[in-house]
């Protein structure tokens, strides 16, 4: 087993779809494993960023994550059903100084979510290659028309259609492995310019548009559909 930055699962177990929900996931242009690129674009989602999205976003969002506390021996949970509102210091006036407050703050405490497999520069790449993953996504959020109902029906059961499976494949990645991988290779050291050519060439492979589009249309719909 191995640690991940970003995502992609092999293996994962994808619940049986009803005729109607497959029939619309490819009719709206979703990709065959959408399931798995919507798990990589939410897994650490807050409520802090749901809101950059939509100010309207709420507590009880529905979006499952990966629990901010997994390596906390009294938690049960490896994936929680709602993103939570991160706490975040304002010590330093911009938010990106703030973010690198929070990452290191939270190395070695109790609940730390990546235990001790994680790097502090590991742990604060992936900080902002989340950041500006959804910075990509809101792109394309923000010019999408509001999916239908019946696809939003569908989405948002995440037991169902294998996202919330694809959620916790991450979690148990996060819990159990011993090595950082990216795109199921291996990744070296991040220690030098040359190490950062094979982070980089791997990370912006995140940023296909059929894994952008998958996951602005399942944001639309946990923000904007009701019922």
């Amino acid at each position: 087993m191995k640690a991940v930055i970003g995502v992609v699962l092999l293996g994962v177990v994808l619940p049986a779809l009803s005729k109607d929900c497959a029939q619309l996931y490819e009719e709206n242009g979703l990709s065959p494993n959408f399931n798995e690129t919507i798990a990589h674009a939410i897994h650490s989602l807050t409520l802090n960023e749901l809101r950059k999205f939509n100010p309207l976003a709420e507590e009880l969002n529905g979006v499952p994550v990966v629990n901010p506390r997994l390596n906390d021996p009294t938690e049960t949970e490896r994936v929680i059903p709602h993103a939570p509102e991160e706490e975040i210091n304002k010590n330093f006036m911009s938010e990106a100084m703030n973010t690198i407050d929070l990452v290191m703050s939270q190395v070695g405490q109790s609940g730390d979510q990546f235990g001790t497999n994680w790097p502090i520069v590991a742990r604060i790449v992936h900080k902002f290659h989340m950041k500006d993953t959804w910075a990509k996504i809101k792109e394309e959020f923000d010019l999408m028309k509001q999916p239908a109902k019946d696809l939003c029906v569908c989405l948002k059961d995440t037991e169902k259609n294998g996202i919330f499976q694809a959620v916790d494949w991450v979690a148990r990645q996060y819990r159990t492995a011993p090595l950082l991988t990216l795109l199921n290779k291996p990744l070296p050291k991040l220690k030098d310019a040359k190490s950062w050519e094979v982070w980089r060439a791997r990370l912006v492979q995140y940023y296909d548009s059929q894994a952008i589009t998958d996951a602005a249309t399942y944001l639309s719909c946990v923000l904007n559909h009701t019922g």
